[in-house]
């Protein structure tokens, strides 16, 4: 199977469990063959025989994928598991944008294994295997990003990537400022893109910026500003999804407010839920946004696959999500009202 570039992969992880991820950031093919041998020989020591031979066959193919490649290796290597028969590996190389990220323009957090033979090497790959592998393909190309305001610095960060975009020499000590500070950030001015796809620097909004770390001011900061008092970057990316999850969640249960009027009043829907009527308004080109419970994963699948459509995907439990959890996790927007009965 021939290499194909980062920037149109994105439906691949869509085909198959993925099992195993691999990102490498310039380090030799030669290299990044002994690492993957090294990976395959760890797979020995692992609890059950299925679970061994699923990741022997896995490094095995991975190995087998950069075998007699020269030069350096700016790619990642994705192992799909298939519920039925052997897995695929698919090779991808990095594009230029994404060579640059990993080459010091963006910190990644994630195990970093060194070459075998050169420990001390600027090179490295991040390994990703089981359920941390789907997460971090997602949080690579599609996270969005929070802003965090840390004692030494603001940073733009996702799960696994982070960028220092302006620095500071101690905690901001006073609510007046914080907000100068936060009054002050922009796109590229000073808050920079840590996109794999595009240059996408992000903006501040009500619920995408905070603080991190220890601070007096937990109590004074006002709903639009945050605070976690972890630095683990798990806890404050997590922290970063409960508040993208209540502000999501508020904006579907403002449009089911809508719907229900809308109801009581005899009109034709602009707004409805159900699965059978999302996939009716989806093939007929009049769902113009969706929120969905991220358990839906073919129907999610579905959407991104159409490509048109403004979609947000909704996390937690659905017992949590309000009118939201209540209609189901699913709600969405039409174009315009009409009776989608007729579409059959």
């Amino acid at each position: 199977t021939p290499a194909c570039t980062l920037g149109v992969v994105c439906t691949m992880a869509a085909e198959g469990e993925i099992l195993v991820l691999v990102l490498s950031n310039g380090m030799q093919f030669s290299e990044l063959a002994a690492v993957i041998d090294g990976l395959k020989n760890s797979s020995k020591s692992m609890g059950s025989h299925a679970r061994r031979e699923k990741y022997w066959q896995a490094y095995t193919k991975m190995n087998s994928k950069v075998a007699g490649m020269d030069g350096q290796a700016y790619c990642m290597l994705m192992y799909r598991a298939k519920e039925d028969g052997e897995g695929e590996c698919s090779l991808m190389e990095l594009t230029k944008r994404q060579k640059g990220l990993v080459n010091g323009a963006c910190e990644f957090m994630g195990q970093k294994v060194k070459p075998p033979e050169d420990p001390s090497s600027k090179n490295w790959c991040l390994v990703f295997s089981e359920e941390d592998a789907p997460r971090a393909w997602r949080d690579l190309m599609e996270a969005e990003p929070c802003i965090c305001i840390a004692p030494d610095g603001v940073y733009v960060s996702t799960l696994h990537k982070r960028v220092l975009c302006k620095a500071l020499s101690g905690p901001i000590k006073s609510l007046k400022d914080l907000e100068a500070l936060i009054a002050e950030l922009a796109p590229e001015k000073p808050l920079r893109s840590i996109s794999f796809t595009g240059n996408e620097p992000p903006s501040v909004n009500s619920y995408n910026t905070f603080v991190v770390g220890p601070s007096q001011l937990g109590p004074q900061l006002p709903p639009t500003i945050g605070h976690v008092a972890s630095t683990s970057t798990h806890e404050i990316y997590a922290y970063f999804l409960k508040r993208k999850s209540a502000h999501t969640v508020g904006e579907a249960d403002k449009l089911i407010a809508q719907m229900l009027t809308d109801v009581s009043k005899g009109e034709t829907a602009i707004v409805l839920t159900g699965k059978k009527e999302a996939q009716i308004a989806v093939k007929n080109s009049l769902m113009k946004r969706v929120f969905v419970h991220e358990s839906m994963g073919k129907f999610i699948d579905f959407v991104r696959n159409d490509g048109s459509i403004e979609m947000i995907v909704v996390s937690g439990p659905l017992e949590e999500l309000g009118k939201f959890g209540e209609f189901g996790g699913l709600v969405f927007e039409l174009f315009y009202r009409a009776d989608l009965s007729a579409f059959g």
